[in-house]
């Protein structure tokens, strides 16, 4: 009886084990973000946005930063790109003149595998955006984040000339990247 015991007990932890590290295993949709104030920044960290308003927090040594303008002056952002790395994670600001509406999410990468859309909250409970994300079959993720009217962050393949893989990054890139975008905070005028 003890031995049998010890058989379905192994059995069972082999299934575990199986269900645990198989490969057709779907991946999860990474945390919707809730925005709350923005905290004072660890060590190491730098923050990524205007004067005020909606905020980004990054390890700065994670990442290459480029800040600009786009070709009009109507939007102002940051691409982020790992050394070496063959992907982008691009935060906007837009102007109120340039209010999109929605999250540009391209119809392709929708109907390219599964894909979830939710909403963000605030810590009040008011909806402040929307988030799409989605993956192909290969071990690419893309993500399409809309905050009120003006901030937009999304990421890519540096190479766009890609296809298979247009807008999507490879699982480590995704990751690091869905940490910038979870970091969103609001900086007030006065500061908090």
């Amino acid at each position: 009886m003890k031995k049998l015991i010890i058989v379905a007990t192994g059995v069972l932890l082999l299934g575990v084990a199986y269900l645990q590290f198989r490969s057709d295993k779907k991946p999860l949709a990474p945390k919707a973000p809730v925005v709350t104030s923005c905290k004072e920044l660890k060590p190491g960290m730098r923050r990524l946005g205007e004067q005020y308003g909606y905020q980004f927090d990054v390890f700065a040594n994670d990442f290459t930063i480029h800040e600009g303008r786009g070709t009009e002056s109507d939007v102002y952002g940051f691409t982020l790109t790992r050394e070496n790395g063959t992907s982008y994670l691009d935060i906007s600001w837009r102007s109120e003149r340039l209010n999109m509406g929605g999250v540009p999410v391209d119809p392709t990468l929708m109907y390219s595998g599964p894909f979830e859309k939710r909403w963000i909250f605030d810590d009040k409970g008011k909806q402040i955006g929307e988030d799409s994300w989605g993956y192909w079959g290969d071990g690419e993720f893309w993500r399409r984040v809309h905050l009120v009217g003006r901030v937009v962050a999304s990421y890519g393949s540096i190479n766009s000339g890609d296809i298979a893989s247009s807008g999507s990054v490879h699982e480590k890139d995704a990751e690091l990247f869905d940490q910038v975008i979870n970091s969103v905070c609001r900086l007030t005028a006065s500061g908090s």
